[in-house]
């Protein structure tokens, strides 16, 4: 099945299914649920007769087994948390699973090697097979439980883990087993249900590598039932502009805070003071709910704009500005200039962490002329710069919301929250979807209170190298360039101090020379320290924002 822009569309084979939350509350119902469970997987191989086994495919056998063992795994654990109670809601039908999540930029994947990801608490590995297609699966060997993100792409389309070479092709199934004494041995043990790794369906859209968060038997037919929350006006790319380019960053707090932070603009001219705000300019706004709150198409709230504003920020463009909440991850603001929506996207990585994906775009047909020109003109190789001025934005409030985030799972609740003004009905509106709609994020990994209780340094949270630089291709080649100019400089500082020693030795002395030579070493010294001091905050860390006047 072709996606909308021509990517394959993968489904799962071997895979496993994450358990939802009727699930786990089925296994929490009395101490014989494991052998409740142990009887049902009796059961369900007792039905796979001589005869059927025949027309059965192993790929099938794979699933039944892995999701048998899933739920069994499952059923063993909720046994002894019977009288905790349970922190979701019975009414949420909403199911965080079955949806598509945009992980990463296609650009920014390595094609000759697996990469590791991270998706509601879940470690996944995204590969390119020989096909030219991705491939998304579980990042563990079932042999002993190693990631596949540290194994290698084989010339025959297979991934391969590194620790004993267990190999397994674009469904999951694994097709060579090293330790293996004689083909039937490896066909034997290759074969096994067991040996199998889940695969997640995938596909591209809009510059974007989105993932079904889930693997079960059925996750073929219900990925297809839907779509990537991609904008109408994204799907025919030739009519759009980008204004500001696609920017990811990796954020040190939760995709709830994320979504919050998103979807409040009265935040802009007090937190981005200096770089995209005004705090001494600020006037009053509203905003109404255009569309309430609903569990699979989000809402709609309009910020009403402020007539003879003269703060940019404030949306102050002559029309309402309305945004929009498409869960689980997009919040579109659609303004009144030329056709301009700003696009980002909130995809829960783990819990307390959260990946955010942003751009600009403008209508062609109703953009300048000055404005298609200039766009068309910008080099790629300036897009570092920005992303550069993205991560000045994102500075602005991270380390706070960040505390925000710890605070929240420290005793704090969005129901302390005091929201009496109409600005903050868009954060009131996403609780509502969280709390009663949605329900909590079914993680795949407990979430751990060392997350929220450790006092991380500023430079770690702020870290643009560890959250941005060392994924973005764009940012990690300047870093390099930057680097090699430093050096560069450094070395022709220590020229033409040899030069001058040189000069000295020979007797020169001519002034026009030694004036050359004394230009030339300031030159580079002056150029080395520029760039030593523009390396950190441009790319690598943002000591300097600490010192900042806010």
């Amino acid at each position: 099945m072709q996606g909308a822009l021509g990517q394959s569309v993968h489904s799962p084979h071997c895979s496993v299914q994450t358990p939802d939350t009727a699930a786990s509350s089925r296994f929490s119902r009395g101490p014989t649920a494991w052998k409740q469970v142990q009887r049902r997987k009796a059961k369900a191989f007792s039905a796979f007769s001589k005869s059927a086994l025949k027309h059965t495919s192993q790929q099938q056998r794979c699933q039944a087994t892995l999701q048998l063992d899933q739920e069994a795994t499952t059923k063993q654990s909720s046994e002894g948390a019977e009288a905790a109670p349970s922190s979701s809601d019975s009414s949420a039908s909403y199911s965080w699973t079955k949806q598509w999540y945009p992980v990463s930029l296609v650009e920014d994947l390595e094609t000759y090697k697996p990469n590791a990801i991270k998706l509601l608490g879940k470690s996944l590995v995204l590969w390119k097979d020989t096909d030219n297609q991705w491939r998304c699966f579980d990042d563990v060997c079932p042999h002993r439980l190693v990631p596949l993100s540290e194994g290698r792409i084989e010339t025959d389309g297979t991934l391969q883990c590194a620790y004993h070479g267990w190999r397994f092709n674009a469904q999951g199934t694994c097709t060579t087993v090293p330790q293996a004494e004689d083909p039937d041995q490896n066909e034997k043990a290759a074969g096994h249900p067991r040996a199998c790794v889940a695969s997640y369906p995938v596909q591209v859209q809009h510059h974007l590598l989105w993932v079904w968060a889930d693997a079960s038997p059925n996750a073929q037919l219900e990925c297809l039932a839907k779509q990537p929350a991609v904008i109408d006006e994204l799907r025919e790319e030739d009519k759009v502009i980008y204004m500001h380019p696609w920017f990811m960053r990796d954020m040190p707090f939760g995709a709830d805070i994320l979504l919050e932070n998103v979807l409040d603009p009265s935040h802009v001219p007090f937190s981005h003071h200096g770089v995209i705000g005004n705090r001494d300019k600020v006037l009053p706004q509203s905003m109404h709910v255009l569309e309430p709150v609903e569990a699979e198409s989000g809402f709609v709230v309009g910020v009403e704009a402020i007539k003879n504003g003269t703060n940019r920020t404030q949306l102050g463009t002559g029309k309402m500005t309305k945004i929009f909440f498409e869960p689980p991850t997009l919040v579109k603001y659609k303004f009144g200039g030329p056709g301009m929506q700003m696009i980002t996207y909130c995809t829960p990585t783990s819990p307390g962490r959260s990946r955010l994906f942003y751009c600009l775009v403008a209508d062609k047909e109703k953009a300048p002329k000055a404005m298609k020109r200039a766009m068309a003109l910008r080099p790629k190789w300036l897009l570092f710069l920005n992303h550069f001025q993205r991560n000045n934005v994102l500075d602005g409030d991270t380390v706070f919301l960040h505390g925000q985030d710890c605070h929240m799972h420290q005793g704090g609740s969005s129901q302390k929250y005091y929201m009496p003004t109409t600005m903050d009905k868009g954060i009131v509106s996403l609780r509502k979807w969280l709390g009663s709609l949605a329900g909590p994020i079914p993680w795949g990994s407990p979430a751990t209170h060392d997350i929220w209780d450790k006092e991380y340094p500023r430079d770690e949270i702020l870290s643009r190298y560890n959250q941005h630089t060392q994924h973005c291709k764009h940012c990690s080649k300047a870093l390099k360039a930057i680097t090699f100019l430093q050096r560069a400089a450094v070395a022709a500082t220590a020229v033409s101090a040899l030069l001058a020693a040189v000069a000295v030795g020979a007797g020169h002395s001519s002034l026009s020379f030694w004036a050359a030579v004394g230009v030339s070493a300031v030159a580079a010294a002056f150029a080395a320290y520029r760039l030593a001091q523009a390396l950190p905050p441009a790319l690598n860390t943002t000591q300097w924002f600490s010192s900042r006047e806010r």
